[in-house]
């Protein structure tokens, strides 16, 4: 049974919705005010929150960036309601840090396996890489999302760990995770300095990390992490017993080999400058393609930073 708080201004809309869940085995209240949602939802330890977009008070979009700025309740499974059908208008929604978006009109068995279907995801789901023990892909597209809904001038980092694949082809599956475990420290001890409410390490997936920092501090950190990357990757790897294998023969000024180099995206926003963090992310994945097919590391800027 999960705990479920309807809100939407239309009392027999958010009635009907609430009686269905409750033959679905749930227990549901219902709220017609955006305004005491955040309370309510501290106080009653929510499972999940149905929550209409067109509100009297509060708008549907600003109550759910608050609950993505709020570190109690970032993780809430948020379904939005809309008579908003419009395709960009579902964008907008999701990318507010919503988890489904249903339009109205709606089928109320619809909203039943739409809420059955988040509920499962955040029971089995702590958005942490095993591997690594940082936030995993959704963990920290979370983090990205609570950094801009507190309009804070952050910069976001696809950091690539490259041909990664092919290490561990070369060297076994043990030496791969102990390589992005180091990596992992690495990309942490030198944001430390930072405030952890403007910074974020998370796990991407594979050779794939996503950093957060402040944005003038961009370049400076990506610099600080190749310096220590190609500092300690090869002591790392002697104490280990592992021996590097691919392009040998090529190795870059720092005497690593540069199929193990580090290769930075970068991109980020300015104040109150309006941007998701899908936005963010999308971008990273085209300044990736524009780098091509490297075999060295580097770091690249969007032209907006610099």
């Amino acid at each position: 049974m999960a705990k479920i708080l309807i809100v939407d201004d239309d009392a027999a809309t958010a009635a009907r919705i609430a009686q269905e869940l409750k033959e679905a085995g749930h227990a549901c209240a219902v709220c017609t005010s955006g305004r005491d949602v955040l309370e309510i939802a501290r106080k009653e330890s929510l499972d999940l929150l149905v929550l209409d977009v067109m509100l009297p008070d509060v708008s549907g979009f600003e109550v759910c960036r608050q609950i993505r700025r709020d570190s109690s309740l970032d993780t809430l499974p948020v379904l939005f309601l809309s008579a908003m059908d419009n395709p960009e208008e579902v964008r907008h929604g999701l990318e507010q840090g919503a988890d489904d978006y249903v339009t109205k009109p709606f089928d109320l068995h619809q909203v039943t396996q739409r809420v059955e279907a988040l509920l499962r995801a955040s029971a089995s789901e702590d958005y942490i890489d095993q591997v690594t023990n940082l936030p995993d892909a959704e963990g920290s597209r979370r983090r990205v999302q609570q950094l801009i809904t507190r309009q804070s001038a952050s910069a976001v980092i696809l950091v690539e760990l490259l041909h990664l694949h092919r290490f561990g082809t070369s060297q076994g599956g043990a030496a791969r995770d102990k390589t992005l475990r180091h990596l992992a420290r690495a990309l942490k001890l030198c944001g430390e300095n930072f405030h952890e409410r403007d910074f974020l390490v998370g796990h991407w997936g594979g050779g794939f990390f996503i950093c957060a920092v402040p944005a003038a501090e961009a370049k400076s950190y990506c610099k600080k992490v190749q310096h220590s990357w190609r500092k300690h990757l090869s002591s790392l790897h002697e104490s280990s017993g592992i021996v590097h294998q691919l392009d040998a023969s090529k190795e870059g000024a720092s005497g690593v080999p540069e199929s193990l180099d580090l290769l930075f995206c970068v991109t980020g926003r300015e104040g109150n400058e309006p941007v998701s963090a899908q936005q963010m992310l999308d971008t990273l994945s085209r300044i990736r393609r524009s780098v091509g097919d490297v075999g060295v590391g580097g770091i690249h800027m969007d032209r907006r930073l610099g």
